[in-house]
């Protein structure tokens, strides 16, 4: 038989490791070797065929499975369904129809967006004070809600990235969005508002500038004439709508000048130009500047970062910030709880101490100095005169009123600060600047002539009156000098009687005004109700409160100066206010009752150098905060200690409870007492009973409770009386000399008169143990009652089971320590008995070691089986220790010079 390929190429490939070996049997080993071939060849052919069957078998179930599977389950979303109530003033595309919502908000002057998620527990809160808001501007703004997390809507599949919800916008004519970064509440968003209806006031005179500046942080204004293109202005009036963004209470009030001879007279020679008007100085912004482009991203950048105020106004967000973080600076730190409502034109308690701090900083060496001093006294008027407004009277008579259309009335119209540009009327003439103050507060001229009893009282009333005018500017007209004289005057006169008009009966040519809602009566009456619909709305959350007067003319002259106490210490202290109604929280963390103080106003010194703190502790008025700063300035205040505020119900704390009562008789039952400020020396000063306080920074853990309870325990049973508490010091202070480095810190106070004097602490590196602070409630005891008390604790191992032999131990070491401590104290005594030379102290000093002998002798013959009750030899070492508590104490005013008292008693 011929060999095979196969078998061939395996001869050639043995062929080379061996020698072929010819013998007798060769052609037997080539049929062998054929034989196993095929065999192979056949085991081989038969797995390919078993795997091409299991592939074939596993490819057509496969198959199976994908054809007669059924499609994966997937839950529909459920169906879109109304955020807002169908009665509401607020339209809500709750199916996500964005184009449809912007379209609508493309055809209105001013809408305001909110685009929310409907299970998002932020947006379900504002979606009430976003009514609200609605509610009191429906008529003004158009209010729409979008959904954005409807899956499939044209909202969600164009914003599908959304970190946070709700989103806030408030779109103008010019669908340029401004993003609301406020307060989620409706005050603050109708102010937010009303900014962005009105971002720009128009200057069109001195007094308006003045009358800005007085009212407001800051006076951003611009001389942007309307010559040839309105490029200039446009600009300026986006960046004053952009920095709404940042500045949402209306801080940093925008103007506009627009005409080039009130530009000139103002000293602006080149235009475009901003300045930037704050309390101290003027900043100015050129377009001709090649570094300073007017753009708006260029402006608003100049405007935020020159921006200043002598007291800032913290608005907290209710997420992670640091509002307070650029203020803690090593300085200290003084802030005013008082409720600021956005709403009100000015917050007569802010205005105060924005008075207060530009005297603070106005240093005498500054050449603004004088021009402050001016500022200073315009605001004070301005703050006066707001404070004497009855604007709920005024209000609730204006509903039973309607819009008269005479000469005489429409003077009323005009107003000082130009709040009706629409009205064009002048006034050139000085005769009527007196009868345009009686027409502006109502008053009847009548009445007012009449009171005076000759014509030089008249004319020296209307020469009083021309001065109190208010269109004159006061700085040029000295009206601070007179204005407690204009405040009599107007007291005298009747504001409620109405002008009668003399020239109702005239012909005139003008077209009746009932049926035109634009003239300009119905104008003018709209406007009034809409501010007093804001009024009314701000006024649900609180009154406008004011600080208290000063009482007579010898607390006036009494008052503390304060200019310039900024330039004359080497700190200055940062002021800042808070409103106290949504951010009471703050000042209940300081321990100020914030919402139970009067017009919830209080204010309070954080020294942040020294960790102390001070509260203003009369009533707030321009006199005591004057003082307040004077005294702490010049270190002549008291430490105000922080401690719990009850009912605090937006506030976590921790030991609250003021209950100081007696402990339990029963010996097993330890109630630990939560201590506060008030109660903290009640408990330490209690006469007989050792005080174990752990003070911990927050809650105390429990295995801290669980030792001191346990101290307390075994002090109680051996005759003591003990009281465990703790204290938390995050929220309550303590004195300067119980200031813990350390939480916690333990501290014991021994049970006789000076338990201040002899208060003991827990040593900070060793672990807090019942048997640690029982060895340190033996110190305190002193040496009379420490003997009883280890005698006690001797006797109270008690022996049984398997550790009996370990308790023997312990007894026996226990009474060995207690002879040690004997002999130690009698080795003391005799010391001081031969260091003194003094006869009777001498004899004292015997007698006690007399006493201190007798109990080392029936110390030595007892033993542990003696330690129980009806010992004999027990009883007789108590009694021993009773006679040497009798005898211990020495009278101090016999002791030698080169001896102490606390030698002797030790």
């Amino acid at each position: 038989m011929f060999p095979t390929a196969d078998t061939e190429d395996i001869v050639q490939v043995t062929s080379l490791n061996r020698k072929p070996c010819v013998n007798s049997d060769v052609r037997d080993s080539s049929d062998n070797t054929q034989l196993a071939k095929q065999q192979t060849n056949r085991e081989l052919t038969l797995n390919m065929l078993v795997k091409e069957i299991i592939f074939c078998i596993a490819v057509a179930l496969t198959t199976y499975g994908a054809l007669h599977n059924p499609p994966p389950k997937i839950s529909k979303h459920p169906q879109a369904v109304r955020f807002f109530d169908p009665e509401s003033a607020v339209t809500d595309w709750y199916r996500g129809q964005l184009s449809d919502a912007l379209g609508v908000v493309n055809s209105v002057d001013i809408s305001f967006v909110m685009y929310y998620a409907p299970w998002d527990a932020e947006s379900q809160y504002v979606r009430g004070e976003f009514d609200k808001a609605a509610t009191v501007l429906g008529d003004r703004v158009h209010f729409s809600a979008i959904n954005c997390w409807n899956p499939g809507s044209e909202c969600r599949l164009q914003n599908n990235k959304i970190p946070s919800w709700p989103i806030l916008m408030a779109y103008t004519v010019t669908s340029r969005g401004v993003l609301y970064k406020g307060p989620r509440d409706a005050q603050s968003i109708v102010k937010f508002l009303q900014l962005i209806m009105k971002p720009l006031d128009r200057v069109s005179s001195t007094e308006d500038l003045i009358n800005l500046i007085s009212i407001c942080d800051a006076v951003a204004i611009g001389f942007t004439p309307l010559a040839e293109t309105s490029k200039f202005y446009n600009i300026w009036y986006y960046v004053a709508l952009k920095a709404r963004e940042f500045d949402t209470v209306g801080e940093i009030c925008f103007a506009v000048v627009t005409s080039e001879s009130l530009a000139a007279e103002l000293g602006i020679h080149t235009v475009p130009n901003v300045r930037l008007m704050l309390w101290n100085t003027t900043k100015e912004y050129t377009a001709e500047d090649p570094l300073r482009p007017w753009n708006e991203s260029a402006i608003l950048q100049w405007v935020l970062e020159n921006f200043t105020q002598p007291v800032s106004r913290i608005i907290p967000m209710w997420k992670k910030a640091f509002s307070f973080e650029r203020y803690a600076d090593g300085n200290p730190i003084l802030i005013l709880f008082t409720p600021l409502n956005p709403l009100y034109e000015q917050i007569p308690s802010y205005a105060l101490l924005r008075e207060v701090a530009m005297e603070y900083y106005s240093c005498k060496t500054n050449n603004s100095n004088y021009l402050t001093s001016e500022l200073i006294r315009i605001q004070k008027i301005q703050r006066l005169i707001y404070e004497r407004r009855n604007y709920a009277k005024y209000c609730e008579s204006l509903k039973h009123r309607k819009p008269k259309q005479n000469l005489n009335y429409k003077r009323e119209i005009v107003s000082h600060n130009n709040k009706y540009p629409w009205y064009n009327a002048t006034h050139n003439t000085p005769k009527t600047l007196a009868f345009d103050y009686l027409l502006k507060h109502r008053l009847a001229m009548s009445k007012a002539l009449d009171s005076a009893n000759d014509e030089a009282d008249i004319v020296a009333t209307l020469a009083m009156l021309q001065q109190c005018d208010t269109k004159v500017m006061p700085a040029e007209k000295e009206f601070y000098d007179i204005y407690e004289q204009c405040e009599k005057y107007e007291e005298s006169l009747a504001p409620e009687q109405e002008l009668e008009s003399d020239c109702s009966n005239l012909e005139t040519s003008m077209l009746p005004f009932d049926d035109d809602p634009l003239s300009v009566e119905n104008l003018f009456h709209d406007h009034q109700q809409y501010l007093c619909r804001i009024f009314n709305f701000a006024n649900e959350i609180g009154p406008p409160v004011a600080p208290a007067r000063i009482a007579n003319a010898e607390e006036k002259q009494n008052i503390s100066r304060v200019e310039g106490l900024a330039c004359e210490k080497n700190f200055t202290l940062h002021m800042l206010a808070v409103d106290s109604v949504r951010n009471h929280h703050f000042a209940e963390f300081l321990g100020i009752d914030v919402t139970n103080v009067k017009d919830k106003t209080a204010v309070v010194i954080l020294d942040t150098k020294l960790e102390t703190q001070y509260l203003l502790s009369e009533e707030y008025s321009a006199k005591s905060v004057r003082d307040f700063i004077y005294n702490f300035t010049h270190k002549k205040l008291k430490r105000y200690l922080r401690t719990h505020v009850e009912d605090a119900s937006h506030t976590h704390y921790f030991g609250s409870e003021e209950n100081v009562g007696d402990e339990s008789t029963n010996e097993n039952i330890v109630d630990i007492i939560d201590l506060t400020t008030k109660t903290f020396r009640k408990i330490v000063r209690t006469p007989g009973t050792v005080s174990i306080v752990a003070v911990c920074g927050g809650a105390c853990s429990a295995g801290t409770t669980r030792a001191i309870s346990a101290a307390a325990r075994l002090l109680r049973s051996c005759g003591v009386r003990a009281r465990p508490a703790r204290l938390d010091a995050l929220r309550h202070d303590l004195p300067w000399h119980y200031t813990a480095s350390h939480y916690p810190t333990i501290f014991v106070f021994s049970a006789d008169g000076s338990r201040e004097a002899e208060s003991r602490t827990y040593p900070a590196a060793q672990r807090v143990s019942s048997s640690g602070l029982v060895a340190l409630a033996l110190r305190a005891l002193g040496p009379r009652r420490h003997l009883r008390v280890r005698l006690a604790l001797c006797a109270a191992t008690q022996v049984s089971g398997l550790d009996s032999i370990y308790m023997l131990s312990d007894k026996k070491t226990c009474l060995r320590e207690l002879r040690e401590h004997v002999t130690t104290v009698i080795a003391r005594s005799l010391k001081y008995w031969r260091r003194t030379e003094h006869r009777e102290l001498k004899a004292a000093l015997l007698r006690r070691l007399q006493y201190l002998h007798q109990v080392s002798l029936d110390l030595s013959t007892l033993h542990i089986t003696d330690l129980h009750e009806n010992s004999q030899k027990q009883k007789t070492l108590l009694n021993s220790l009773s006679l040497l508590s009798e005898n211990w104490d020495i009278d101090v005013s016999i002791l030698s010079k080169n001896v102490t008292s606390t030698e002797i008693r030790s």
